[in-house]
């Protein structure tokens, strides 16, 4: 019967480590490991005061080898001693025998070698955004809760010995007789689900396979391969200027051209990109997560000797119910490396993929303490509105106060963003804000109560994220001290965090539905004007009550308010104080935006020849030499606030064509030459006066401008067609 070994026995190692005297080495974070000979980790533990570590190992009967290491603290999947061979540990080697009562070793670091670990430390941080289109507007949003992966890419002295013969041979060809690449696609990519691949970040397309590859990159990919191909095709068009590297093509050796494409790495880097991308590897070298604004932080040693700045390649992966997705990773990986990144330098790291999810912005608000900000109407900022704006004050007048800058008057449903400084719930006890509206010039206001809420995500078991919905107001007992108060957004959820936004529920801190006092007159028939205009200045006021639900005093409490003084909210929003404006009456704010809900009306009308119109049977105008032809249109807005264009053609050209505002009259022409118009932009091959009948067409579209802070409100646009034929000499 065959004896069976001996169990493993714990044996200890002191470990003394001598340090240098200097004040950074005792700043600096150093641990012992003690590895198998195999490589396995066997114990680690982090220096001490003295520089002592006693470690456990075990030992079976034969005894064993231990690889014992110096080097920067790590964390536990870091722990290899392949990693910490590149980051340039001291390691020493010590024979450790079973029975061995006390064992115990001296090792040296010197002051260069600790130094080398402290300024190998590479930071990286960046932010995962995820870019959608919201009411029309292109808006990026973080990516909260997502794993970042670091990886660090081979570099081109790696590269370049590994290439195979048929590789040198045909750069050697193509550097000596560049091609063109073929030309991508630049027409719009198809969904987020494109092709039989399943979302993410998409397959990686071999060299010249032309559209069909390139279609079936993700979104956040292929607009960036349009910028990759570019380069690509500048580099190559460059070639003809190398002239070095073009001899050397001719005439030196493999080693020779291979020296001299290490000095043109610039140059060949776009080139390497599209078309040998499979020669590149990659290692993953740090993590990080995102916080609730999608920001990440993290850091690598880059190891004691290596003097190159690291080239670096980021994938992000999200939790998808039970597993992760990975939803940025674009490829080809050299086309989206890093290349020479500066360490402690910041990435912005960019996805459309369809189950990225996000939070809402982190827009950092530059104001006063104790700040509340009415941020926009929509997505409009109150700094693009005449009379709640700095920036236009000096020029705001009684008929365009509460217009957009563009001249634009509002509509639809409105929906106020506000922001709130956490000091008011957290320090000053207010808690609750209401939003009213009413008819510029009238006494009585009119509170907004509809539903206002914030998604948040948490864990509900088993990684499973969770979404819900956390209502804002209006409140009543027993939910808050008095009825119908809504309250500022609190700085964290129940639980989980903020997200995912969800356009404009999330945005939104009242709703004015702007159609119930001012709903737009009509047109009958033929046009005249059917109801009462009810259009003009409407005011939104907002206030703020405290946790029992009473009024606040903000003077009292040190509180003012805020508006931007930037158009664009995507990035940090700094402000003005909205008192010297005269948007503070006593402790609430006022605002004023003009309201037009009126539709636009249009209508061609059949073209003429002095008294003379087109048949009512066949459409048909007849015309002799030196006739005029009058195009009449109606182009119509109550108030003006629209815009027109008109064009008319023959077949499928262009004869003539005008647009602009509509004004107040309406009424709209335009004489032409028949003969002009039968000869005007002809076909090639077509001759002047060719024809003696041609089909015409008008097109009108009347373009209504109000807007409902995220969008232009399209629904009161119209649009009419008119056909008819000139016949020379008579009808046909």
């Amino acid at each position: 019967m065959a004896k069976r070994p001996e169990p493993p026995k714990e044996q200890g190692v002191t470990v003394r480590v001598a340090l240098p005297d200097d004040e950074r080495v005792r700043k600096a974070s150093l641990a012992v490991y003690a590895f198998s000979q195999g490589g396995k980790l066997m114990d680690a533990k982090p220096l001490d005061a003295k520089g002592e570590v006693a470690l456990r190992v075990p030992i079976g009967a034969e005894g064993t080898n231990l690889r014992l290491l110096v080097g920067p603290r790590l964390e536990d999947q870091d722990r290899s001693v392949a990693e910490l061979m590149r980051r340039g540990a001291v390691e020493r080697h010590l024979r450790v025998d079973r029975g061995v009562e006390r064992l115990a070793i001296d090792i040296s670091v010197g002051l260069d070698t600790i130094l080398c670990w402290l300024r190998g430390l590479c930071v990286v941080r960046g932010t995962v955004l995820k870019r959608t289109t919201l009411g029309g507007q292109s808006i990026d949003l973080p990516v909260c809760n997502a794993t970042v992966e670091v990886y660090e890419v081979d570099r081109f002295p790696i590269i370049l010995p590994k290439l195979p013969k048929l590789v040198l041979d045909r750069l050697r060809d193509l550097i000596l007789h560049p091609v063109p690449l073929p030309d991508p696609i630049p027409d719009p990519l198809p969904g987020p689900f494109p092709g039989p691949f399943p979302p993410g970040p998409g397959p990686d397309p071999a060299p010249f396979q032309g559209a069909a590859a390139l279609r079936r990159l993700s979104p956040e990919v292929a607009p960036q391969m349009m910028h990759s191909h570019a380069e690509a095709a500048t580099a190559l068009a460059r070639l003809d200027q190398a002239g070095a590297l073009r001899f050397t093509a001719r005439t030196g050796s493999d080693l020779d051209f291979q020296r001299a494409l290490l000095d043109h790495e610039l140059l060949l880097r776009p080139i390497f990109c599209i078309l040998f991308p499979g020669f590149f590897t990659k290692q993953l070298v740090a993590t990080a997560h995102t916080d609730d604004c999608g920001h990440f932080r993290t850091r690598f040693f880059q190891g004691c000797h290596n003097h190159d700045t690291p080239d670096l390649y980021f994938k992000v992966k999200q939790r998808f119910l039970w597993w992760d997705i990975v939803i940025y990773a674009p490829t080809p990986v050299p086309c989206y490396t890093w290349w020479n990144y500066a360490c402690g330098s910041e990435v912005t790291l960019i996805t459309h993929h369809p189950l990225a999810r996000t939070c809402p912005p982190c827009e950092p608000v530059v104001a006063g303490d104790n700040w509340v900000l009415f941020t926009a109407i929509g997505q409009t900022s109150m700094n693009a509105i005449f009379g709640d704006s700095q920036a236009l004050q000096g020029g705001t007048t009684p008929a365009n106060r509460g217009l957009t800058g563009g001249g634009a008057p509002f509509g639809g449903t409105l929906r106020p963003q506000l922001l709130f400084d956490n000091s008011l719930r957290e320090t000053l006890g207010v808690k609750y804000y209401r939003l009213f509206w009413r008819r510029a010039g009238t006494l009585d206001w009119f509170q907004m109560l509809d539903d206002v809420g914030r998604h948040y995500t948490y864990d509900g078991g088993g990684g499973q994220p969770v979404s819900a919905l956390y209502k804002l107001g209006p409140l009543s007992p027993p939910e808050a001290p008095v009825a119908n108060l809504f309250e500022i957004p609190p700085s964290l959820p129940p639980q989980g965090v903020w997200g995912p936004v969800i356009a404009p529920v999330d945005y939104q801190n009242g709703v004015f539905d702007t159609t119930l006092p001012a709903p737009g007159i009509t047109y009958n028939a033929n046009g005249a004007e059917v109801g009462t205009d009810q259009s003009g200045k409407f005011e939104i006021r907002l206030e703020l009550f405290d946790t029992a639900g009473a009024p606040v005093d903000i003077a009292a409490l040190g509180i003012r308010y805020f508006v931007p003084d930037v158009d664009n909210l995507a990035g940090t929003i700094t402000t003005v104080d909205a008192a010297p404006l005269g948007l503070v009456d006593g402790s609430a704010m006022v605002v004023t935006v003009h309201v037009d809900n009126n539709p636009t009306y249009a209508e061609i009308d059949a073209p003429t020849i002095g008294a003379a119109s087109a048949d009512p049977c066949c459409g048909v105008l007849g015309f002799t030499p030196g006739d005029m032809v009058t195009l009449p249109w109606r182009a119509k807005h109550k108030n003006g606030f629209a815009s027109y264009s008109f064009t008319t053609k023959r077949v499928d050209e262009v004869v003539f064509s005008t647009s602009g505002p509509v004004g107040l009259v309406g009424n709209h022409s335009t004489v032409q030459s028949a003969q002009g118009l039968m000869d005007a932009n002809l076909p090639v091959g077509c001759l002047p006066g060719g024809c003696n009948v041609a089909a015409f067409a008008s097109l009108e579209y009347v373009t209504a401008m109000a807007t409902d802070g995220w969008s232009r409100l399209q629904y009161l646009d119209s649009a009419d067609f008119e056909a008819f034929t000139l016949s020379r000499g008579g009808p046909a």
